[in-house]
């Protein structure tokens, strides 16, 4: 296995690893921190080359929900039809992240920023429609009754999405740091 391959793995295994550690809570308690899933779907769609990645992506997220549901006592409220629009809204992320892969510097401020910012607030949007759409616990509340009462989520939604991509970006900002000390010393 190349360096470079085994490095996208790792990468990979990362991202999933970071799922599989938040996604037990929303928005987070004192003992769990907040989902990272939204986070780690976009950075995959940057940093993983193959379709595979998304899969397992959705893959573990649904699990990890079957595992709350099953075996940590998590309320079965938003489970209905709903729930499976989080494949379109999920691909729709990583589809983000895969675009501005191909530009020539996805982690320029003014390319990474935009694109956060959009496709979380996309992705809030797809969700809430989704499940408001398919759900048979909201079928007493109009369209705008139901916005009134996701509006509060949005906040805590966007903002720890884009504290965990934020630290991405640090991250990945003092690795090229690195990288290019290193190379100056080569």
């Amino acid at each position: 296995m190349s360096s470079k391959t085994q490095n996208s793995t790792l990468i990979g295994v990362a991202l999933i690893a970071l799922i599989l550690l938040t996604r037990t809570s929303h928005f987070g308690t004192s003992v769990f921190l907040p989902d990272a899933t939204l986070a780690a779907l976009f950075l995959t769609g940057i940093l993983m080359q193959k379709l595979r990645w998304l899969a397992i992506a959705i893959a573990t997220a649904f699990g990890m929900d079957f595992y709350a549901l099953g075996f940590a006592g998590v309320s079965d409220y938003c489970m209905s039809f709903g729930y499976w629009g989080l494949i379109p809204t999920y691909a729709m992320v990583w589809g983000v992240g895969r675009y501005i892969a191909k530009q020539s510097e996805p982690f320029a401020l003014s390319v990474f920023v935009p694109a956060a910012w959009v496709s979380t607030s996309l992705a809030f949007i797809l969700s809430n429609a989704f499940w408001y759409s398919f759900s048979d616990k909201v079928n007493t509340l109009t369209a705008v009754e139901f916005s009134q009462r996701v509006a509060q989520y949005y906040t805590p939604y966007i903002t720890y999405t884009l504290v965990y991509l934020g630290l991405a970006w640090l991250a990945q900002a003092a690795f090229q740091k690195l990288s290019a000390i290193q190379n100056k010393i080569a």
